[in-house]
């Protein structure tokens, strides 16, 4: 199957952030994508004045992406700014055939930014079932967290997607992190970073951490042909997760 990252640059013009992000998910169905994975907030970005904007219910904030999702076999992941109530969640949701099967919750918030200031942390890791397997949820910040992915793995996780905001000056930390992740795991991890010169690098990275596609820094496609018999292969051939029966 063909996974896809759509690497969005997001503004202070929250509509037009909707717009960019329909325009690219069409341009993932143009190439026959099976997934397509977009960055973290990317309907309002970090930009607070966004937030008052955000519709009470997440459906009809995300309603053009549904109703195009309706008419199209493709998964579609990306993170949002989600409001209940008085409440913002940074939050990843997980789209096919116009519904929401699932939406996680970041739990982890950045403490280097104001991120913690308007945001409420989420209390559930995720995974979902999905046509394209099983895919389990974080977002950017956790990334650093090797413990999150483990949980994920355990919870049946064959691919992990990491919506982000992750900044360029730390994309060493970021392209490590990811590949990190997928060889603890013997996953595919699909990171789609926030495009702009100060953000991209997008990755998808295989069960054994080879980096199968990147991006350069700006609003972009990119894709791989991934197949989750890897992920069996890898596991199969290097069966070291069965030395965690060991230690939990």
């Amino acid at each position: 199957m063909i996974a896809a990252i759509a690497q969005l640059r997001t503004t202070p013009d929250r509509d037009l952030n909707l717009m960019n992000a329909l325009s690219l998910i069409k341009r993932a169905i143009q190439v026959r994508a099976d997934i397509v994975v977009l960055p973290e907030v990317f309907n309002t970005g970090f930009f607070e004045d966004n937030y008052e904007l955000v519709e009470e219910r997440i459906e009809d904030e995300l309603e053009l992406i549904l109703k195009l999702s309706e008419r199209n076999n493709i998964v579609i992941v990306g993170g949002v700014a989600e409001k209940e109530g008085d409440k913002l969640y940074n939050t990843a949701v997980v789209i096919h055939r116009g519904k929401i099967l699932e939406k996680y919750r970041k739990m982890l918030l950045f403490p280097l930014t104001e991120e913690r200031k308007y945001f409420v942390p989420g209390s559930e890791l995720k995974v979902v079932e999905t046509p394209v397997g099983k895919i389990g949820l974080m977002i950017c910040y956790e990334v650093r967290f090797p413990e999150i992915a483990r949980k994920l793995m355990f919870m049946g996780a064959e691919i992990i997607a990491v919506p982000a905001q992750f900044p360029s000056e730390r994309v060493d930390h970021w392209v490590t992190l990811l590949k990190a992740r997928a060889i603890e795991n013997q996953v595919y991890v699909i990171g789609a970073n926030t495009g702009g010169e100060r953000w991209g690098d997008s990755l998808i990275v295989d069960p054994w951490g080879e980096v199968v596609a990147r991006a350069g820094k700006q609003s972009e496609i990119i894709m791989a042909e991934i197949d989750l018999n890897r992920v069996k292969e890898v596991r199969e051939k290097y069966p070291f997760l069965k030395d965690l029966e060991r230690l939990v």
